[in-house]
């Protein structure tokens, strides 16, 4: 599960990439996503309609959706767009500590976190989006070695 503040962009982003990246692979997981203080009226940015179009992530229909403590008991694995999200999960559902990380540390990438593009130009969605296909690669090939 990824999550990020809203759940309009970067959790968005990370969620439909890492489902289309886990078909490619053959990898049997469900992906899904969360915010942890959305507006459900939100919507997703052009800017990511263009990144997905240019990725060959089939046209999606996202409405954002607010972390649940049960979507946090059923999922295997929680990524969190900042280690301050990180903190805040860990906060809201300290028994989930063993499974929630910072997605760019469980990456291998360090101590960055993925800078919000929300209401900024469209560049900034193409800067986040790359950090995060690259994380999301990592992470696949991080879970599959331990197999």
């Amino acid at each position: 599960m990824f999550i990020c503040t809203g759940n309009t962009c970067r959790s968005v982003m990370a969620h439909y990439y890492a489902a289309k990246s886990a078909s490619d692979r053959k990898l049997d997981i469900k992906v899904i996503s969360s915010g942890l203080q959305i507006d459900k009226d939100a919507p997703m940015p052009a800017a990511i309609r263009t990144i997905f179009k240019k990725e060959g992530i089939p046209e999606v229909s996202h409405a954002p959706a607010k972390m649940t403590a049960e979507m946090v008991k059923e999922a295997g694995l929680i990524l969190a767009m900042t280690r301050a999200q990180k903190a805040e999960i860990i906060e809201l559902f300290p028994e989930a500590k063993d499974k929630v990380h910072a997605f760019v540390e469980y990456a291998g990438f360090g101590s960055a976190d993925v800078a919000d593009p929300y209401g900024r130009e469209e560049i900034f969605y193409f800067e986040a989006f790359r950090l995060i296909k690259k994380a999301v690669e990592a992470v696949f090939n991080r879970l599959q070695e331990k197999k």
